[in-house]
């Protein structure tokens, strides 16, 4: 720790993360920093040199790195990313010297590395978004089983953000359990809005929200909507987020004449408008880390139906409370669950019989008044037990600022 301007002891913090873009390690690479900033402590931005443009603005300083991404060429080979990634931890290590830093926070794989790899006096927390062992697209030497055990067991804590997520590094990765901490991600319960547009899309506008990428399965929920549609002529979908399958997307939307009741909205920064209007937040990735999204929905009282897709779901909505026996659909403390959906699938098939369930379970809600108030009720008790205040405490603990343990 270092003394600060007022005479009173700082830490001097950095963070470590390729850029700043919309994405949710991104967004609470944000809300970290920003917390500590406001604790008053230095907190610094350690980003790679990249063209992705800034999303995120932060209360911290932004330190361009210089550090090019050793991936970013398909002409390398494991040997050649290794050798690029060892020359750019000599380079990060430098610019913790600089600073001073006393704890080193890292989010994504690559800068993840580049922290325990530059590590010296400093504490060193790396953060894993994901659940790695159901990632089939991310390939390459930095995602190899020996890689992964050999340098986070390196790492001082490495944060998983569920329990399903803290299995999967201890089973198939074989992390010290020592070694592990389970963070969820932090949700702002009472953050600021923008001022409203005119709503355009009625009562039974249903959302869903993240990247427009496979992982995210965001044609599954479209084909599930047209089930929806059948019951609710007035339904509209409305899909926010940026992404390389919009195209893709659309035309999945041509294929069930759902063109004008599907809205893809891009980014945003009121999403607290949207959601406010929306009757039914979906989500049905293929596996997902842990889901911002699904909390700010819970935040604004909108009932939650997503699969059963490996990672912190299942974890967020909370326990089985009952079964419908035929259909498989499960209502749980916090939200309704409907089974896995298999990621493989042509988009102009007729649906399959997972695909129906979510579409069942989202005209539920749109249908039953009863059920959507109940599940309103319990989303936002359920966005409180992951307010910013309480969670930030366990983070606390991990840079030596307090002792009391939270449980959630």
């Amino acid at each position: 720790m270092h003394i600060g301007k007022k005479g009173i002891e700082v830490v001097n913090i950095a963070i470590l993360i390729p850029e700043l873009g919309g994405g949710g390690a991104e967004h609470i690479a944000q809300i970290v920093g920003d917390y500590y900033y406001e604790k008053g402590e230095h907190v610094y931005y350690f980003l790679g040199d990249t063209s992705v443009k800034q999303i995120y603005y932060v209360k911290g300083e932004i330190i361009n790195t210089g550090i090019k991404s050793c991936t970013e060429s398909i002409m390398y080979g494991d040997i050649q990313v290794l050798e690029r990634l060892l020359q750019n931890s000599r380079i990060m290590r430098r610019w913790k010297r600089k600073y001073y830093i006393d704890v080193a926070i890292s989010f994504m794989e690559e800068f993840n590395y580049l922290n325990i790899l530059s590590k010296g006096t400093e504490t060193v927390l790396t953060r894993i978004c994901t659940v790695l062992s159901q990632r089939n697209d991310l390939k390459g030497i930095l995602y190899n089983k020996f890689l992964v055990r050999l340098l986070y067991s390196r790492s001082d804590k490495v944060i998983v953000m569920s329990e399903y997520a803290k299995e999967d590094m201890c089973k198939n990765y074989g992390i010290p359990n020592r070694k592990l901490q389970k963070i969820p991600n932090p949700v702002l319960l009472y953050e600021e809005g923008i001022s409203e547009d005119e709503w355009r899309y009625g009562d039974s506008a249903v959302i869903c929200i993240g990247r427009l990428e496979h992982v995210k399965q965001q044609e599954r929920i479209i084909r599930a909507f047209s089930y929806v549609k059948s019951y609710h002529e007035e339904a509209q979908l409305l899909i926010l987020g940026t992404g390389p399958n919009k195209k893709y997307l659309e035309r999945i939307c041509n294929k069930w004449k759902l063109k004008d009741s599907v809205s893809f909205l891009g980014f945003t920064d009121n999403v607290n408008f949207y959601l406010k209007h929306s009757k039914v937040f979906v989500m049905a990735s293929k596996t997902e880390g842990f889901p911002n999204s699904m909390l700010e929905a819970m935040v604004q009282g909108v009932p939650v139906v997503t699969t059963d897709s490996p990672g912190a779901c299942r974890e967020i909505i909370g326990k089985r409370k009952s079964i419908e026996k035929k259909s498989k659909i499960q209502y749980c403390d916090y939200g309704i669950l409907t089974p896995r959906i298999p990621s493989s699938i042509r988009g102009e098939s007729e649906l399959i019989k997972e695909e129906i369930l979510l579409g069942k379970a989202i005209e539920m809600v749109l249908s039953n008044q009863e059920i959507y108030k109940e599940y309103s009720v319990k989303s936002r008790k359920r966005a409180a037990m992951y307010d910013r205040e309480r969670i930030m405490k366990i983070w606390d603990m991990m840079i030596g600022k307090s002792n009391s343990k939270i449980f959630l």
